[in-house]
């Protein structure tokens, strides 16, 4: 496999992936619509039996504007990268992981936890509604971000790991990069699903299975066995 062969795979597996990401910013968007909707309905008919209807539409207005301002100054801190320091020949540097997409579906659809006493289900239920809005806003940033990945300097990175099938640390991919932002090229990295960063002792970087799978399918449609070597650094 050439790496103009690997290049292209990732241009497509880019490709796809912001194609994903289009998708669950629109599906969050829609669900927390609906969510708003029922709830909001629901809310709104109980309180306007009681107390008519302006007080319902009051109610409504204040409660889910009060959520969605809670939620837009909070958000940010619980949905935004990891922060690690790594070692490089030139000195420590600060490696961004960006959150991965289930960590953000696991945020808009809040805690599944069973142990939560009744009020913290309630007061987690009526948050749905601007926990699944903020964080379709917080998708749609990160359509850009997918596309302005670079493809030239993130298949280098991903070369090196494919090559060494194991962790590779940060460190090393810095003695390998000489020259690359490095900070920029890892951030990048990050947002391409089935890469994995490890923390643990010194920060590195790994392959998950389905990209292994993906970049094999690849290699299939080029013709080439499933049991050929699989570094992408042949020319």
């Amino acid at each position: 496999m050439t790496k103009e062969d690997f290049r292209n795979w990732l241009v497509k597996k880019i490709e796809t992936q912001q194609k994903l990401t289009i998708g669950a910013s629109a599906a969050m968007a829609v669900l927390g619509l609906l969510a708003f909707v029922v709830q909001g309905g629901i809310l709104y008919w109980l309180v306007s039996f009681g107390y008519g209807r302006t007080t319902g539409a009051m109610v409504i207005l204040g409660l889910f504007g009060g959520m969605g301002v809670f939620t837009f100054l909070t958000a940010p801190g619980k949905l935004r990268d990891g922060e690690f320091e790594a070692n490089t020949p030139d000195g420590s540097i600060t490696v961004r992981v960006a959150p991965t997409m289930s960590a953000a579906w696991t945020f808009a659809m809040g805690s599944l936890e069973s142990d939560q006493s009744w009020p913290e289900r309630i007061f987690g239920l009526l948050m749905l509604v601007p926990r699944l809005i903020w964080t379709a806003w917080y998708m749609y940033g990160r359509i850009e971000q997918v596309r302005q990945i670079d493809i030239n300097a993130c298949a280098a990175v991903l070369r090196l790991l494919f090559k060494k099938s194991e962790k590779v640390s940060v460190e090393t991919i810095a003695e390998k990069r000489s020259g690359t932002d490095l900070t920029k090229t890892l951030r990048e990295v990050s947002l391409i699903d089935g890469v994995v960063f490890l923390t643990k002792r010194d920060v590195g970087i790994s392959i998950a299975p389905r990209l292994s799978e993906d970049l094999a399918k690849w290699r299939e449609k080029l013709g080439e066995s499933s049991e050929a070597p699989s570094s992408p650094f042949a020319d």
